[in-house]
């Protein structure tokens, strides 16, 4: 393909126009490389959650879904079910403190090649914060709803922590 693409440069052009258009070419070639070297440093993009709205709460009354996809060069994501180590973490951006940390489920060994895949956690409601100190979970008249977003990121077992990701905007329905 690529003599075909060259012979066609070649045929009906003066001596610049074939010199650019072969430079040209080349770095397309070079840039279009297979790479087989992944980065170690996992990767996450955020995809969705399966809903916007949730009632507040500090024993469990409401959960959404949160769904990511990853990406590790050499595999080695998960500690396994003997681990105590946990390897997502789950950030409240309105404190900017940890609000919860999972553990990945055994995954099949990799045998240092690249993975990747999609994941979902389950996340369960949390309390609205109000101004002036009104204490948290209280149900305020003037203050309906509250709103949050999530940060999220791994770690691999070499510890190297992935990019970190924001979740889109989430109502709290704090009535």
């Amino acid at each position: 393909m690529v003599v075909i693409v060259l012979k066609r440069l070649i045929l009906g052009m003066n001596f610049h126009i074939k010199l650019t258009s072969l430079a040209l070419v080349l770095v397309g070639l070079i840039a279009c490389k297979d790479d087989d070297q992944s980065s170690n440093v996992p990767f996450i993009k955020f995809l969705n959650t399966n809903k916007k709205i949730m009632k507040q709460g500090d024993l469990n009354q409401d959960s959404l879904w949160l769904s990511f996809s990853f990406e590790d060069g050499d595999g080695d994501l998960g500690f396994g079910s003997s681990s105590g180590n946990q390897d997502i973490f789950l950030i409240d951006k309105r404190t900017d403190q940890l609000q919860d940390a999972f553990k990945i489920p055994d995954l099949p060994d990799a045998g240092g090649k690249p993975i990747s895949g999609n994941a979902s956690i389950l996340i369960f409601t949390t309390c609205c914060l109000f101004p002036n100190n009104i204490p948290p979970c209280s149900n305020p008249v003037q203050f309906p709803n509250d709103s949050l977003r999530y940060e999220l990121y791994i770690k691999d077992r070499a510890g190297h922590e992935s990019n970190h990701v924001i979740s889109d905007w989430i109502v709290l329905s704090c009535q």
